[in-house]
């Protein structure tokens, strides 16, 4: 029988908390070891019968794991990381990759260096819908893809600023939730060439966006809108809608709508809309539908895929490259926002 991996998880926040239960679910790992500065982690530790660090330093030092998932801050990002690197531990990191593409560069660098595995917490791709829309798109059902809208409407409560950083750049619905679907985007319409985008910080009026406008052209020549905002109660967003995380009520609504010349997909509520015959607005437009159940094991799915890298069975999925386009794309975005032009991805 294949051994389990070890994994160690620094950072005992939103995301952090999830990884926990998704190592617990996953027959390919067991939890190895608790890392936060924060003393109340402790008792996730006991919950789970591991041992508990205050640092990253006193892991590696002490007990080193076979792999190591980091869900600090942004800001930690390079620091935590690049140390569990040159310890040639394995590293799945949070989204997004760093807090500037100068961090995010040398924790690319230090992998290269040390030859050690950098995986990007972009979980979606780990969706069985997001695969099958991407088989879909890869084998041309839908036709030439014509334009993708995106919605990300959601409404966070005042609990959720009372980390300050979520009120200080970067910490807007731009950085924590535009980043997952620049990745989900890209990974199934393939790269950007261009973007132009609107933002404002009018509802809150704190020093951060709480809604922004984003228009994209694809290298494809395909276009896309997307729209995000943490001030509107809607069911409108891939979290309140793909049913990944407990956490949030599913409401059985979609966020993305990706249109082709042949048929369109609705999802994570999946549904395919076409003509059977002619492709026509004059007749009737049908659809095939699929269950969302499976979109529950994505965390679980991530952690396993995790274990098959470290077990040398596949390649990571999401690279620090990956992680590096996104980066890029946001801070064309962000340029963009306050210059009003259009923006080249280079």
């Amino acid at each position: 029988m294949e051994r389990k991996i070890k994994i160690a998880v620094v950072g005992i926040g939103l995301m952090g908390s999830q990884h926990l239960i998704a190592i617990k679910n996953s027959k390919k790992a067991d939890l190895h070891s608790v890392v936060d500065i924060n003393e109340r982690s402790r008792a996730h530790a006991k919950k789970f019968k591991v041992p508990f660090y205050k640092n990253s330093s006193a892991l590696i030092k002490n007990n080193k794991p076979d792999a190591v998932i980091v869900a600090t801050p942004n800001q930690f990002h390079e620091k935590h990381t690049i140390s569990f690197l040159n310890a040639k531990i394995p590293v799945l990191l949070e989204k997004p990759i760093s807090s500037n593409i100068q961090k995010a560069k040398k924790i690319i660098a230090s992998s290269r260096k040390n030859k050690t595995h950098l995986l990007i917490g972009y979980h979606r791709r780990h969706n069985a819908i997001s695969t099958k829309v991407k088989n879909k798109i890869s084998k041309g059902k839908l036709g030439k893809i014509v334009s993708v809208n995106v919605m990300c409407w959601l409404y966070k409560n005042k609990e959720w600023f009372k980390e300050k950083w979520r009120v200080k750049k970067g910490g807007g619905p731009l950085g924590i939730n535009l980043v997952h679907d620049i990745d989900l985007i890209c990974y199934l319409l393939g790269p950007i060439k261009y973007v132009q985008a609107s933002s404002s910080n009018r509802i809150r009026k704190y020093r951060v966006e709480d809604t922004a406008v984003v228009n994209f052209v694809f290298k494809s020549g395909a276009l896309g809108t997307l729209s995000v905002s943490d001030t509107i109660v809607s069911p409108w967003s891939y979290e309140l809608t793909a049913g990944e995380n407990p956490a949030y009520s599913i409401t059985n609504q979609s966020a993305y709508y990706i249109g082709g010349t042949k048929s369109s997909i609705q999802f994570p509520n999946y549904k395919e809309w076409y003509n059977k015959k002619e492709r026509s607005w004059w007749k009737p437009i049908l659809h095939k539908d699929e269950s969302t159940r499976e979109s529950r094991y994505t965390l679980t799915n991530q952690i396993n895929h995790l274990c098959d890298v470290v077990n040398k069975k596949a390649k990571p999925k999401i690279t620090g490259e990956d992680g590096l386009v996104s980066l890029k794309i946001f801070a064309a975005i962000i340029k963009s926002a306050k210059t009003g032009k259009k923006v080249k991805i280079k």
